[in-house]
C-alpha cells in the first residue's frame, strides 16, 4: 500500500471512530496569535490521525492547498475538510489537477539533479533535453537506447539515470556498475544494451550507481523507461523519437503562450 493510500486510510478511519464535529475542536486559545489558514488546515490532520505524519503543505490554489506526502502528492481543501488523491479532473479547464501537481514536484526535483553525474547521449544542436530513467535489461529501455541517434539529430540531449532490477550486490546491479565505469562509459553502454557486458568496475563509479538509484527512488519512479519532460511531465514507456520530438515541441509552444 502506498503512503498516501496509508495516509489517508488513517485518516478515514481515525474520523469516523473519533472525530467530533470539527466546528466543536478548539484548534488554539483564543488569547493565542492567530494561526494561518495553512497552520490551521495542517492542525485539523493532524488532529484526525492522531499521529505526526510527516507532510508539507503548499500553496496551489485559491481552493487547495498541494500536500505532498514522501514523494506522493495530493490536494487538502483550504478548509482542511477534503482530501483528494488519484484524479482530479477540472472540466471546465480540462485540467488533472493531481497530474499537475505532480509535474510541479518533478520540475522542483529537476533542479537537484546531478547532471555531470549521469550519462550522456550530446544532441548534435540541443534544442531540447530530457531525463530518461533506464535499466540495461528492460526490452523497451533498449527499444528507446535504439532511437537515441536519431534524437540527437532531431535536437535532443539525452541524460539517463540507471534504474538496475536488482540490488546492490546483485548480478544486474554490478553489471550496471561496469557498465558506468567502463572507460568508454556511452560505448559500454550500447554494448550492454545489446546484451554484451562491460569489463569492469571501480568503487568511485559504483557510487555514482547508488547516487541514481537513490535520485530515482525520490521521484518514486520504478517502472522503465520513464521520460522526464523538461516541463516536469513523466511519460512511462516506449516513445519513437519523432513522436517524442513532437510532443516536445508541442509543450514548448504551449508554454510560450
Amino acid at each position: 500500500m502506498s503512503l498516501s493510500c496509508k495516509f489517508t486510510t488513517l485518516l478515514l478511519g481515525t474520523a469516523l471512530l473519533s472525530a467530533p464535529p470539527l466546528a466543536a475542536q478548539s484548534l488554539s486559545p483564543a488569547s493565542e496569535t492567530p494561526v494561518t489558514p495553512m497552520e490551521k488546515a495542517k492542525n485539523k490532520l493532524r488532529a484526525l490521525t492522531g499521529t505526526d505524519i510527516d507532510f508539507e503543505l503548499h500553496p496551489y490554489s485559491d481552493d487547495f492547498y498541494r500536500l505532498t506526502l514522501g514523494n506522493e502528492h495530493l490536494l487538502l481543501s483550504k478548509d482542511g475538510n477534503y482530501l483528494f488523491s488519484g484524479r482530479v479532473i477540472d472540466v471546465r479547464n480540462r485540467v488533472d489537477h493531481i497530474r499537475k501537481i505532480q509535474q510541479i514536484a518533478n520540475r522542483q526535483g529537476m533542479a537537484n539533479i546531478p547532471f555531470e553525474q549521469l550519462l550522456t547521449y550530446p544532441a548534435t544542436d540541443e534544442k531540447y533535453s530530457i531525463t530518461v530513467f533506464t535499466d540495461i535489461d528492460c526490452p523497451y529501455c533498449r527499444k528507446f537506447h535504439k532511437e537515441l541517434p536519431a534524437l540527437n539529430q532531431l535536437g535532443v540531449t539525452v541524460h539517463y539515470v540507471m534504474i538496475p532490477r536488482g540490488r546492490a550486490g546483485s548480478p544486474a546491479y554490478e553489471k550496471t556498475a561496469a557498465t558506468l565505469c567502463a572507460k568508454r562509459p556511452n560505448e559500454a553502454m550500447d554494448a550492454a544494451m545489446r546484451s554484451t557486458p562491460a569489463p569492469t568496475e571501480n568503487a568511485a563509479c559504483k557510487h555514482s550507481l547508488e547516487l541514481q538509484v537513490k535520485l530515482a527512488q525520490t521521484f518514486g519512479f520504478q517502472s522503465t523507461p520513464t521520460i522526464l519532460l523538461p516541463n516536469g511531465e513523466a511519460l512511462p514507456g516506449y516513445v519513437p523519437a519523432r513522436e517524442l520530438v513532437a510532443r516536445l515541441e508541442n509543450d514548448r509552444t504551449a508554454n510560450s503562450d
